[in-house]
């Protein structure tokens, strides 16, 4: 994934610790949501505090502010983070961009109220029927091998057409796509009570170190820095 690129962070990881709400299209954390390193993810990420404000680099610029938001795709690190802030990450396919912008400077810090307000936020993107069934066959196959040959004949589409497809309606490559359904249910399986080892496994990394890899590549960090968070049932 050529767009996203990794730099040395300039001193020890933070963890995030916090509460963290894990749903079909989106994630949100309310806590602390320590440093990163330079990365890039599919969804659109909000940075939202009442307090101290976030500190970031965003595609090597620096910004600071209570209320930021990182678009899907584009490199930023997490500099500095509020000890009690709320950071949501909402898919492009269900996000409402202009909905984002307007709201963005009134949405609440509170885990509770900001989720009563995830509608307003969201918008689900009609895909076309052959996608839907691409992404059906890929959740049948996970957490195992996603074969693209497979996943091209169950939509009807050649392997070319395929990887067409989901970069013009998801905006992701299907390799891309993938990765981030085995973060989401490394992520789970380990807010479950699993050890990181058994939850890289179970969510189809080879082992730790793969997770660990793909974590820092798509948020900045390491696996160790999520031993912090609570999972909040959704």
């Amino acid at each position: 994934m050529a767009w996203i690129y990794n730099c040395a962070m300039p001193h020890p990881a933070l963890p995030w610790t916090g509460t963290l709400l894990l749903d079909a299209h989106m994630a949100l954390l309310q806590g602390h949501a320590g440093d990163s390193g330079t990365h890039a993810h599919y969804a659109h990420q909000l940075l939202i505090s009442d307090g101290a404000p976030w500190q970031v680099e965003i595609d090597g610029v620096a910004r600071h502010g209570q209320r930021l938001w990182l678009p899907s795709f584009v490199p930023h690190a997490i500099v500095s983070a509020p000890q009690d802030g709320c950071t949501l990450f909402l898919e492009p396919t269900h996000a409402d961009l202009e909905q984002i912008q307007q709201q963005l400077p009134t949405l609440p810090t509170d885990i509770t109220a900001l989720r009563g307000r995830l509608p307003q936020l969201s918008r689900a993107q009609a895909l076309d029927r052959r996608v839907q069934m691409a992404l059906e066959r890929i959740t049948q196959h996970l957490p195992g091998p996603v074969p693209a040959a497979d996943i091209a004949g169950a939509a009807h589409l050649s392997t070319s057409q395929l990887h067409r497809r989901f970069q013009s309606d998801l905006a992701v490559t299907l390799r891309g796509w993938v990765l981030w359904q085995r973060l989401r249910i490394a992520l789970a399986h380990h807010l479950q009570g699993h050890s990181l080892t058994d939850s890289a496994h179970a969510a189809g990394f080879a082992d730790l170190a793969h997770l660990s890899r793909s974590l820092r590549r798509m948020f900045g960090i390491g696996a160790a820095q999520l031993q912090g968070l609570q999972l909040h049932a959704a």
